[in-house]
């Protein structure tokens, strides 16, 4: 309780940005600039097809000649969420679920130099979370994931899900 009052304290002060705000590059409509060492370029980004597990890598270090920073903004995000406003109807049809669930979540705490990663782990098969750093394996309430400085999130399409796999060979 006293980790998640702290915590709650600290994210008062960040700044804070909705997952679906960095998803929105995405939707093949918003205009990227890119620019190369000759040229600027703007771009548009579209997703054809909806991958069994969804890696999201937030950006969190930049790095110049002279040191690291990171970037300490809080991604809010949900533990489920659903991609079809990011698709295509017609590659949405192909599917029989469009919606996301989160496995594991993989988080930075500290300075860029000398920060922690921890790992949420979501143990679907019970409903569980957990909170696992080096050897140390906590368990961990669901509320609690999102204030985590979030660098590496994997999710897990809904109609592919690991536990009704097992369901499905047991039966």
């Amino acid at each position: 309780k006293q980790w998640y009052q702290r915590r709650v304290a600290i994210t008062a002060g960040i700044p804070q940005i909705p997952i679906y705000k960095l998803l929105e590059k995405y939707n093949n409509v918003s205009e990227v600039e890119h620019k190369t060492y000759d040229a600027t370029y703007l771009r548009r980004f579209e997703i054809t097809e909806l991958p069994r597990y969804l890696v999201l890598s937030i950006k969190r270090f930049t790095e110049n000649r002279f040191f690291v920073e990171k970037n300490p903004t809080i991604v809010n995000f949900p533990v489920s969420f659903d991609m079809a406003e990011y698709i295509d109807p017609v590659v949405s049809d192909k599917y029989s679920s469009t919606e996301y669930n989160l496995l594991a979540n993989i988080c930075h705490d500290g300075k860029a130099t000398d920060g922690t990663y921890s790992v949420h782990l979501n143990l679907t098969s019970a409903g569980l979370w957990f909170d696992v750093q080096d050897l140390h394996v906590t368990k961990l309430q669901p509320q609690m994931i999102t204030l985590s400085e979030s660098y590496i999130q994997i999710y897990e399409r809904g109609d592919v899900s690991t536990y009704k796999q097992q369901e499905n060979k047991m039966e």
